[in-house]
């Protein structure tokens, strides 16, 4: 072999290496970081989807259950004879919009006496062979069946109407809901791209897709084999020929229930082909192969020409081959332009990690300023409510020309509330979620009349009427007196922010077996029945330069408690935040 084809083979095989193992690692490492992004965000989106579905079945379990509750209910006694009772359902039917396909009574023969529909009056009972009860804490007894018909699935709801003069029931209440509505939200979550959605039950058969899906394949009892999770997410790639797909990756979700309702078993599966999901780093490959075959290209031309203009002894290829291998700035006997080509390469892998690693850099840094953002925000909040004292302490102060009883007072509130601030702050700052609560024997009324007199001062300049109404004299409760208090404080300085001049704010307590109550009313203009499940949500605010974080601070206080946090109408046709503790009756 002769030095020149020896050097030829030497440039060409290890240019060729370096480009082939350089690349099928870019490669791979690209694919993987694509295939996790896409499998999270589908396992995402089906979890969104799934929550939405348990949120609608939850609001139609709750539906029914108060309306079975009603007065109106109690005739079915007497056959509807007035057809009070169909008129009420034909409004109910009417109100819903499109939710439900119908809606009916039966007597506990099982004949419909009443319905939103005249022709269904007479008529048996939706028949069922599947009928599930549904489990859940206050739920009524409430149960579902699944149909299958000529139409395709469909789902009904019914609860027992209680028996409001005796034991028992006297009937059923049952909700045909609209599948439509249901494919609809499925339909909306894809948006018409190129994922689909399907909703399968506990026994893996479809019983809901979106349009895509429903245009594709016959999906009438058709049963899903694949490999659905108990609980919590999954996702991976499997063939979707029965769907008429070819490869897909899935993304699936397990129903989690919503509040009281535990959920049906059900998952929603979402997908897309991997022909769309992979179609980027397929594109990638091409051009890597392109810019593959140009590299070699133009390795050949450099190798031929080095190897055509070296003519030296074997120590200089020797010193070449290790200089090299040792990644000199300058190769002995060899043109500056070929080893500078060399050096460009090398150059160009070094900017390309680089570049790799400040995007990672940058991502990280954007993930720490979103949790700082949101540290912030509840810093901000929480920080307004103490300072807002300390002003309004501070200010009463200055007007006075000598300091009595009452500004010592003030002065006391400073204090303690200076304290209380720098805890929190420091809470805040050393961990992103609330630190485990301390629980102790507290004298609740005690921590309520501390939060009115903290706030007597704002209330009156406000011309609010602040007080309180204990069933009891003394209530003790194991809890954490900093956190009860800074639930009480967000919730009366909400009241105080709502009722107008001459308004009426009220914090309440009673005990019954085995849970305390507190209740925090006004009379201003309350809480809409459609926002009572979304205000306590993050960042969702009716306050103008409201942040929208202090009820789901108040919420997650409450629930660490081991108690439950509604909202309701007061006694003045206002809002009133109803907290329920449950508590061993030895604490009382």
């Amino acid at each position: 072999m002769t030095t020149r084809s020896a050097l030829f083979r030497l440039l060409f095989l290890t240019l060729l290496g370096t480009v082939l193992v350089v690349g099928a690692l870019s490669f791979y490492q690209f694919r993987s970081a694509l295939r996790s992004e896409i499998a999270g965000n589908l396992r995402f989106g089906a979890s969104t989807v799934m929550q939405r579905i348990d949120t609608l079945l939850f609001s139609h379990i709750e539906n029914m259950r108060v309306w079975s509750g009603l007065e109106v209910m109690q005739d079915v006694r007497v056959n509807d004879v007035d057809k009070r009772l169909s008129h009420f359902l034909s409004d109910l039917h009417a109100g819903q919009g499109n939710a439900y396909a119908a809606l009916l009574c039966t007597d506990e023969h099982g004949r419909v006496v009443a319905a939103s529909q005249p022709s269904l009056i007479g008529t048996a009972a939706p028949a069922s062979s599947e009928w599930r009860p549904i489990s859940g804490a206050r739920l009524g007894g409430a149960s579902i069946a699944q149909t299958w018909g000529a139409d395709g699935h469909g789902a009904i709801l019914r609860t027992p109407v209680p028996n409001t003069f005796g034991q028992g029931s006297i009937g059923y209440l049952y909700v045909v809901l609209n599948w439509q509505a249901v494919q609809a939200l499925l339909d909306e979550a894809v948006d018409h791209g190129s994922r689909g959605l399907l909703l399968v039950d506990d026994r893996g058969r479809v019983i809901a897709a979106s349009a895509a899906l429903r245009a594709r394949a016959d999906l009438s009892r058709l049963q899903l084999d694949w490999r659905l999770p108990a609980r919590g997410a999954l996702s991976y790639v499997r063939d979707g020929s029965a769907l008429g797909y070819g490869t897909l990756l899935v993304g699936i979700a397990t129903s989690t229930g919503y509040q009281q309702f535990q959920g049906l078993g059900w998952h929603i599966v979402m997908m897309e082909p991997t022909s769309v999901s992979f179609g980027p780093i397929w594109r990638l490959l091409w051009a890597m192969l392109a810019v593959l075959v140009l590299t070699l290209l133009a390795g050949l031309w450099i190798s031929s020409r080095l190897a055509n203009r070296i003519a030296l002894p074997i120590v200089a290829l020797t010193d070449f081959t290790r200089s090299f291998r040792q990644r000199d700035a300058a190769l002995p006997q060899l043109p500056a332009t070929n080893i500078s080509e060399i050096h460009e390469l090398h150059r160009a892998y070094a900017e390309m990690i680089d570049a790799l690693a400040r995007s990672r850099e940058q991502v990280v840094r954007a993930g720490k300023l979103a949790v700082v953002g949101e540290m912030a925000a509840i810093m901000a909040h929480e920080v307004r409510t103490p300072m807002g004292i300390l002003r309004s302490s501070a200010q009463m102060l200055q007007r006075q020309p000598h300091l009595g009883e009452r500004e010592h007072e003030l002065i006391g509130f400073i204090f303690s509330e200076t304290e209380r601030l720098n805890r929190l702050v420091t809470l805040l700052l050393e961990c992103a979620r609330p630190a485990p609560p301390d629980f102790r024997p507290h004298d609740l009324h005690a921590i309520i009349d501390s939060v009115l007199g903290l706030l007597a001062s704002r209330a009156d300049k406000a011309g609010v009427s602040l007080s309180s109404k204990f069933a009891e004299p003394v209530l003790i409760f194991p809890c954490d007196r900093e956190q009860i208090m800074q639930v009480l404080l967000n919730l009366v300085l909400n009241a105080l922010a709502f009722v107008g001049e001459q308004g009426r704010v009220q914090v309440a307590t009673r005990s019954d077996a085995g849970a305390v109550w507190i209740s925090v009313m006004d009379d201003g203009p309350g809480v809409p029945e459609s926002l009572r499940q979304t205000i306590f949500d993050p960042f969702f605010s009716r306050r103008d330069g409201g942040i929208g974080l202090g009820l789901t601070i108040v919420q997650q206080v409450v629930h660490v408690h081991g108690g439950e946090i509604t909202v309701g109408e007061s006694a003045w046709g206002g809002a009133s935040f109803n907290l329920r503790f449950a508590v061993d009756g030895q604490n009382r």
